[in-house]
């Protein structure tokens, strides 16, 4: 009676361990493709001079605007809501880059998207208002932006 409770349970239990482990290693297949792709994307001008290497988010706060190295581009204020763009927003063309403020967002998964907690990270760092810019800049929340 005893073995073949035994049995019973092996044969319930080992296929449940199988499959978890095939998942795992789905998992990560996946972040191993992911980090891969990061890695193999053309980093923008900007990350040289502060040696970002892409494995997180990086926050403009200035700017009110996200670069998510996954996608491959920049996440910003525009008409009520954010938007994703795989090139520099118009606001941040003739910025200094080397003079601007940035935030890595480090344990953040790149799955996540900051840009749905932006009140959290404007409280977080907020913007400073000494910006040499000529062009304005999508104020999120704000009527008309």
């Amino acid at each position: 009676m005893k073995n073949s409770i035994l049995t019973v349970a092996f044969l319930i239990v080992t296929p449940l361990c199988v499959w978890g482990q095939n998942n795992n290693l789905k998992q990560s297949d996946k972040t191993n493709k992911t980090d891969k792709a990061i890695k193999n994307t053309k980093l923008p001008n900007w990350a040289g001079m502060i040696n970002y290497d892409a494995s997180a988010h990086a926050y403009f706060p200035d700017y009110y605007t996200y670069y998510n190295p996954k996608r491959g581009g920049y996440i910003f204020w525009k008409d009520g809501k954010y938007t994703f763009t795989p090139s520099m927003p118009p606001f941040l063309e003739k910025v200094d880059m080397s003079k601007t403020r940035i935030k890595i967002l480090k344990g953040l998964s790149l799955d996540m998207q900051p840009e749905q907690n932006y009140p959290h990270y404007m409280k977080m760092y907020p913007a400073e208002e000494n910006r040499n810019n000529s062009v304005p800049v999508p104020v999120p929340g704000t009527p008309g932006n």
